[in-house]
């Protein structure tokens, strides 16, 4: 890091954090206008049970009382917040919202959609978030604000003064048997409230009916409605959902791989909110020199294990992008100690193993118990939790390694060790790109050497105790095109023989992380066996790419087109994961419907019609 970084990026976070924005994790109906943090949270009463809706999240499945969670869809979000909308159900009442800025003001439309003949209540409430200094009160139909700035809010109907609404602090209610608006600045009528928010939907750009215009908007909405404001730093970051930062996360989670991605998903809104993606990453680093699987509100990060390092590529395709020379000095030395981490402490030989290392943290969090030092938390190194591939490998507790040289570490090592040494060459520092160059020559060498199965036509990962191959495949068998490996005859077996292939990884809904030969409880059984996953399709067409399977990467992006479209176009979702036998995603539980890295299936999309400036060298 160096004083011209961090005077950069810190004016990128403050341009950031200002004006009214969703920067409220907790609730999709929340407003803040930064940098004064005043909230305006719109919510339900409903008379039946006379209880109260203050806070709206999708995908939440459960809820205290008779009236049971709220069903949320989420539409079009500007970036920078200038239009909105969203839908929401909840107790029998079902409204629209619509938001829009109209200079420094802000204006929602909230309109009935269903039962508007149902006692309830639209209540606004008004407020300074996070314990920023400010003071509200309301005078009959208007509440002011008074903190860094004066802030008059306002409805378009008469307020009702109901004592038992579930707000402390001043709040304005609306009876909902019609369309109704709240605004700041000055009173306005619905009409010029409806005027306001139709213009700013206009220049947002209508929903189209073509697929790529849908791809767009998918990424768009993603990245828009899970970027938020995290109090705690007085920082703007993207986070994987909204639903995933509330509760047990203390009020966000960072992610290690998935911050990497959205990152590259934010860059077609703008380098901004990319970099701010990358740098909160890093400046996570452990003591001991690692990016953590996971940094969170809570305090909590996890000390044992970290995740693939896709850091690198990430930083080196913004500057090359954007040209910031400075973003380079501000990651280069995060990313060279985690790459020496990888080296010092995961190597065994010449490559690398999954580990998860113990260590006795002042204040364990719980969810770290059954990991730390563990099987399955090494399996969490590879990203893809508890997957069958890693079942027939043993822990090995003295060197806290799983057994087994892994194809899918080995292979973004490799190129974490490339990517980075052309960061290094960049910056003119000769020493590290050497070393850098040496490590990929060494890996690359000993993937080729071992884990290449001859007969099976794939690379695959090898047991370090008996010498033998896995008994499982994954398709991080396709990782090593990542690293230039699997060029030639080699790669035209492995598209033809398992990619392609019905009982391999083919078929409609693709790409299954597990084989479609082996038994369907493997496939299905668990959080990561056998769905399809968005960042793994991202990985694996990539690597297409530079290996120049050009017609397997056209057919990824059309099985990726097909599987993203199928749940954004029935319920406008965006899932963490798929299943791979039918293509849908509510199926499972854990399967958040928000989640920012499911648009790398739309991104992937936009790559191969040429509507993404991406990987040009590879493409």
């Amino acid at each position: 890091m160096t004083q011209n970084s961090e005077t950069a990026y810190a004016e990128i976070q403050a341009s950031l954090a200002r004006g009214w924005n969703t920067w409220d994790t907790r609730s999709v109906l929340t407003h803040v206008l930064l940098p004064d943090a005043l909230g305006i949270s719109l919510g339900l009463k409903e008379y039946y049970w006379g209880t109260s809706l203050r806070a709206a999240q999708i995908g939440r499945r459960t809820a205290p009382g008779p009236e049971g969670a709220e069903t949320v869809t989420l539409g079009r979000h500007a970036m920078d917040g200038r239009y909105t909308e969203a839908t929401v159900s909840w107790a029998g009442i079902t409204i629209r919202v619509q938001t829009a800025h109209v200079g420094e003001d802000l204006v929602a439309l909230v309109t009935p959609t269903a039962n508007q003949s149902k006692s309830a209540l639209l209540t606004v409430a008004v407020g300074y978030l996070w314990n920023r200094p400010g003071s509200v009160s309301r005078d009959g139909e208007r509440i002011t604000a008074s903190g860094g700035r004066t802030v008059e809010v306002f409805g378009t109907a008469p307020h009702v003064d109901d004592p038992y609404t579930d707000i402390d602090g001043p709040y304005l209610a609306m009876e909902l048997n019609s369309a109704v608006g709240v605004g700041t600045g000055r009173p306005r009528d619905i009409r010029e409230i409806a005027e306001i928010v139709a213009r700013a939907s206009a220049e947002i750009g209508e929903p189209e009916a073509t697929e790529l215009a849908r791809h767009r908007e998918i990424v768009r909405d993603a990245i828009s409605w899970n970027t938020i404001y995290d109090p705690s730093r007085s920082r703007v970051l993207t986070t994987v959902s909204r639903l995933w930062n509330v509760g047990k996360r203390g009020g966000y989670a960072l992610f290690c791989w998935d911050q990497f991605f959205n990152a590259l998903l934010a860059a077609r809104a703008g380098k901004e909110i990319a970099y701010v993606n990358v740098v909160e990453m890093l400046r996570a680093l452990t003591p001991e020199g690692f990016v953590p699987n996971v940094e969170q509100g809570t305090g909590r990060r996890t000390f044992d294990g970290s995740q693939p390092p896709v850091g690198s590529l990430v930083v080196r395709e913004l500057y090359r992008i954007f040209g910031d020379r400075w973003l380079l000095e501000e990651t280069f030395d995060a990313l060279l100690s985690w790459n020496r981490w990888w080296w010092r402490v995961r190597r065994d030989g010449d490559l690398l193993c999954l580990g998860s290392t113990y260590f006795d943290p002042e204040y364990p969090s719980p969810q770290d118990i059954p990991r730390i030092h563990q099987h399955f938390g090494a399996t969490c190194e590879s990203g893809w939790d508890g997957h069958p591939v890693f079942e027939d490998v043993p822990f090995d507790a003295a060197k806290s390694l799983l057994a087994a040289h892994d194809v899918g570490m080995n292979s973004l090592y490799a190129l974490d060790c490339e990517v980075l040494a052309d960061i290094a060459d960049v910056l003119g520092d000769p020493a590290a790109s050497a070393e850098l160059r040496e490590r990929h020559a060494v890996v690359t060498a000993a993937m080729e050497a071992s884990l290449w199965d001859e007969p099976g036509g794939i690379y695959r990962s090898r047991r370090t105790d008996t010498g033998l191959f896995t008994e499982r495949l994954s398709t991080m068998s396709f990782y090593p095109f990542l690293a230039g490996l699997g060029t030639g005859d080699r790669g035209k077996r492995m598209v033809s023989e398992h990619l392609l292939a019905d009982d391999g990884f083919g078929g409609e809904w693709i790409l299954p992380t597990s084989p479609r030969h082996e038994p369907l409880d493997l496939r299905e059984g668990t959080y990561w066996a056998g769905r399809a996953w968005p960042p793994v399709n991202f990985l694996v067409y990539l690597g297409l790419l530079r290996a120049g399977e050009r017609s397997a990467a056209r057919w990824l992006a059309d099985g990726s087109s097909r599987l993203v479209l199928k749940e954004w176009n029935e319920k406008r979702h965006v899932h963490e994961n798929y299943s791979s036998l039918h293509g849908g995603a509510c199926d499972k539980p854990n399967s958040e419907p928000f989640q920012t890295w499911g648009a790398l299936l739309s991104l992937i999309v936009l790559m191969d019609h040429g509507e993404a400036d991406l990987f040009p060298d590879w493409a």
